[in-house]
């Protein structure tokens, strides 16, 4: 994100009064989170909920990797973290296939008329 003299065609950060790029970030940042009361929080958390928001959009692993720069697969499992109402979401939808299905088999399913549950 930060940008250098070098590199000045890639994604960064620009002032919007001089249309020049921020070449570092640190001081604003720091103001940004002082004026907003936001204590223990880093610039770099923010790949942890861009990663985090991707996988609970649906997004597969591999494009997440990708879009991060990650080699291992590994390392986006370490950045990718599911909120607690999108945990509860994935099991509650167990509840939703199994209101018409009772399970009698490791692999068989019937269907059941809800008013006979």
């Amino acid at each position: 994100m930060w940008c250098s003299q070098e590199h000045s065609n890639r994604l960064c950060f620009f002032n919007p009064e001089t249309l020049r790029p921020f070449y570092d970030l640190k001081k604003n940042w720091q103001k940004a989170l002082k004026k907003s009361h936001i204590l223990d929080f880093h610039f770099h958390d923010l790949r942890h909920t861009f990663a985090s928001r991707l996988v609970m959009k649906g997004i597969d692993l591999t494009t997440v990797k990708e879009l991060l720069g990650h080699k291992d697969i590994t390392m986006t499992l370490r950045y990718s973290h599911l909120s607690k109402s999108h945990v509860k979401s994935a099991v509650l939808a167990l509840d939703e296939k199994c209101d018409t299905c009772v399970t009698v088999g490791y692999d068989t399913e019937i269907a059941i008329s809800s008013k006979a549950l």
